[in-house]
């Protein structure tokens, strides 16, 4: 049987409006996972959001997971209150990358003000990359351990997506950039084109946007993921994954690169997909004997 929660509005420290779906367990909670979605998501596609929050509120710990402003391809998002709200256009489709740190430090915020002073930091696909971005621009006091779902090699994964045309690409978005067309519309090969601003701030600055090099081996920069300080759970399938490496690869390279983190485990699902079809109950397990109340 599922867990009651709530739908909940939360404002990004911008001001952003963001929904999302927020539970806990009877009592109330000291710590709580926060999950972000991944490129285009959004927070209740997935049915493994569903599996992890009702194992870890049984865990004893609360759950939130929220609508970034990248959500779907396109989204209008709301900002201010009352007869003072507007719309701000979003989705990946007008998603800048470092904006990921507002979205993020509210939700945080928003957990602490329910009464969760610790959180486990949980990303899937880009969402993991931002996890670990923002824990590295904005070390965060509250965290006790980030859970990264399907961390991709999202560099080497557009250059293969675009037939090795990700250079090119950079340089086409950075001209419209330079010439203050940041909204114009690129085709990346994609189901919707890109604004220019939105594909640069990922791919135009590999210290930033390239969180787990793998497909550069240990030459790769890892410095934002050696940068966490605390446990580090990893988890990958063995089909149609986001890496163009190994994942046996890319399981290793991850846990040799957490370097400050005092512990790092890496479960691989076997028969699992990027999205976990079917194996969602797995996951939430693995999860579920991480985290700790």
């Amino acid at each position: 049987m599922s867990i009651k929660g709530e739908l909940v509005r939360v404002r990004a420290r911008d001001g952003l409006e963001l929904v999302g779906f927020y539970a806990s367990p009877e009592g109330g909670a000291r710590r709580a996972v926060l999950h972000t979605h991944g490129l285009a998501g959004n927070f209740y596609e997935n049915h493994f959001v569903d599996s992890i929050y009702n194992a870890v509120v049984r865990e004893g710990l609360a759950f939130l997971t929220f609508n970034n402003r990248g959500h779907d391809h396109r989204s209008d998002n709301l900002r201010g209150v009352g007869v003072e709200t507007s719309y701000s256009p979003g989705g990946m489709v007008w998603d800048i990358y470092g904006d990921c740190i507002h979205d993020i430090v509210g939700c945080a915020d928003f957990l602490a003000s329910r009464g969760h002073s610790e959180i486990y930091f949980q990303g899937h696909s880009l969402g993991a990359c931002k996890v670990v971005y923002y824990l590295s621009e904005r070390p965060d006091k509250r965290a006790v351990g980030t859970v990264l779902i399907s961390p991709p090699d999202m560099f080497a994964l557009e250059d293969e997506r675009t037939g090795g045309g990700l250079e090119a690409l950079v340089a086409e978005a950075r001209a419209h950039v330079d010439a203050g067309a940041d909204d114009t519309l690129m085709e990346v090969g994609r189901a919707v084109p890109v604004a220019a601003r939105a594909f640069l701030s990922v791919y135009g600055h590999r210290s930033s946007g390239d969180v787990f090099p793998f497909a550069r081996g240990a030459e790769g920069d890892y410095r934002r993921l050696a940068s966490l300080p605390v446990p580090v759970l990893a988890t990958y399938g063995t089909i149609e994954e986001a890496v163009t490496v190994p994942v046996e690869k890319a399981v290793s390279l991850l846990r040799d690169k957490a370097t400050q983190a005092p512990r790092v485990e890496a479960v691989v699902i076997e028969g699992a997909n990027h999205s976990y079809w079917g194996k969602e109950t797995e996951l939430a397990r693995v999860i579920a004997e991480f985290v700790e109340p």
